[in-house]
C-alpha cells in the first residue's frame, strides 16, 4: 500500500523537489504537491496528484490552500521543499492565525510535528543568529562569530574578527540572506541590504540583529539525513567541487565523501533539536580539515535523491518508517571519496562547455521526459 505524502512548495524552479519526487515515488509513496502551476516538480510524471499555488499568494491564502490539499490528499507526511514552505509551517505550530478553526489547527498542528519533530527547536534549527550558540552548547565548532545591533555593533566587531566577514540575516537560502564583506564600506553597504524588510520575515517585528562571522576560506561539505524523532535513519555526504558563483553559489559538481566528524555533528544536531524529516547540515573546512558548521535546512535540497546511488536511500528510509519497519541496515563507510556528479542543469547552465559534463556522470532525469524538457528550457 501506498504511503500518502504532500510535498509543499511555494518557490518554481528549485530542483531539489522536482528530483525527490521520483526517490520518495520509487520508494512506494503516493506523492502529491501543493506547488505555483509552473513549479518545476509539478512537471515530473511522479507526482500524482498536483494542487495549484495561486502566484504570490499571502500566507492565508496559502493556508487555504494547504488545508485543500490536505483534505484531498490525507497525507501520512507533509515533505517541506523550500525555506518560506518550512517557515509558513513552522509558524502554524507556533503562532497559528488566531481565526483558525480549532479543528483544522488540530489536525495540521499534529500532522507538521508528525513530519517536522520538536516544535521546541524550530526556531533554534534556522535562525542564523540562534544557531551557533546553541550549536556551541552542544560541543560543535561554529565559526568565530558575533550577535550585533545595527551596522555600527558589526563595524566594531570587524576589528577583532578581521576581514573578510562574513554578515548573517536571521532567515535565508541559496546565499540570500548572507554577505561576504571585504572592508568597513562594503560592510555598511551590505549590512543594510541585509536588514531590510524580507518575505521570509512573515510580517515579524524586525530586530536590527546581524551575524557577525569569521570568513573561513575551505570546502563546502552538506550531510544529509533522514532522520525520525532525533535519530539518524540514512544519511550520506558531499563536497563541493564547483559552485554557480564565487563562495557563496550553489553547487554544481559534486563528490561524494565519508566524513566521521560532519556526520557525528549533524546526527547530534537532529538528537538535540528532536528534528523529523528530511535535513541538510552544512560546514566548511579549514586548513586544518576541521569542520565548522555554517547553517541547517530542514527541507528537500538540490541533491538529496541522489542517496540511492551510494547506498544511502533516504526516501526509502523515512518510507520504511511510516510504514513500522525497521530501519535498514546503515551503509558502510567509504575508504576513499567517491565519484565526482555533475548536477543538471546547473552545470550546464553555468557552462555548457564545461569538461565536468563530458568527464564524469551527469544527474539528468531521463525517466522523466516532461520533467527534463522543462530543465532544457531553462536555458531560454
Amino acid at each position: 500500500m501506498s504511503e500518502p505524502l504532500l510535498m509543499v512548495s511555494t518557490a518554481s524552479q528549485w530542483l531539489g523537489p522536482a528530483r525527490m519526487a521520483r526517490a520518495l515515488a520509487k520508494a512506494g509513496c503516493e506523492v502529491s504537491l501543493l506547488a505555483p502551476a509552473d513549479s518545476l516538480a509539478a512537471k515530473s510524471r511522479y507526482v500524482a496528484k498536483r494542487h495549484v499555488l495561486a502566484g504570490n499568494a499571502i500566507p492565508m491564502e496559502w493556508l487555504q490552500s494547504l488545508n485543500e490539499a490536505v483534505d484531498d490528499s490525507a497525507p501520512s507526511l507533509l515533505v517541506p521543499c523550500d525555506e518560506m514552505a518550512i517557515r509558513l509551517l513552522f509558524a502554524l505550530v507556533l503562532e497559528p492565525p488566531l481565526d483558525l478553526p480549532s479543528a483544522t489547527r488540530l489536525r495540521l498542528d499534529a500532522l507538521i510535528r508528525t513530519s517536522l519533530g520538536d516544535p521546541a527547536f524550530y526556531q533554534t534549527s534556522i535562525d542564523k543568529t540562534l544557531l551557533p550558540p546553541a550549536a556551541e552548547a552542544l560541543g560543535i565548532r561554529v565559526p568565530p562569530y558575533a550577535l550585533v545591533d545595527g551596522i555600527d555593533e558589526a563595524i566594531a566587531c570587524a576589528t577583532a574578527l578581521g576581514y573578510p566577514l562574513v554578515l548573517k540575516r536571521r532567515f535565508g537560502f541559496a546565499g540570500e540572506g548572507v554577505a561576504i564583506v571585504g572592508d568597513a564600506d562594503d560592510l555598511v553597504r551590505q549590512g543594510q541590504a541585509l536588514l531590510s524588510p524580507d518575505q521570509l520575515d512573515l510580517g515579524e517585528r524586525r530586530t536590527r540583529q546581524l551575524l557577525v562571522q569569521s570568513f573561513i576560506p575551505g570546502a563546502y561539505h552538506s550531510q544529509v539525513i533522514a532522520v525520525w524523532q532525533g535519530t539518524p535513519l540514512a544519511g550520506f555526504a558531499w563536497d563541493r567541487q564547483v559552485a554557480t558563483l564565487p563562495c557563496k553559489g550553489q553547487t554544481s559538481v559534486l563528490r561524494f565523501v565519508h566524513s566521521p566528524e560532519t556526520q557525528a555533528h549533524a546526527e547530534t544536531l537532529c538528537k538535540a533539536f528532536g528534528i523529523s524529516g528530511f535535513c541538510n547540515v552544512q560546514f566548511v573546512l579549514d586548513d586544518n580539515g576541521r569542520a565548522h558548521l555554517l547553517e541547517i535546512n530542514r527541507r528537500i535540497v538540490t541533491h538529496m535523491h541522489m542517496g540511492e546511488r551510494v547506498g544511502a536511500d533516504l526516501a526509502a528510509a523515512i518510507a520504511g518508517q511510516l510504514r513500522g519497519l525497521p530501519p535498514a541496515p546503515r551503509a558502510a563507510p567509504r575508504s576513499a571519496p567517491g565519484p565526482s556528479v555533475a548536477i543538471f542543469p546547473r552545470e550546464w547552465l553555468r557552462d555548457p562547455r564545461s569538461r565536468w559534463l563530458s568527464n564524469c556522470p551527469v544527474d539528468i532525469p531521463w525517466d522523466d521526459p516532461a520533467l527534463l524538457k522543462a530543465m532544457l528550457a531553462m536555458r531560454d
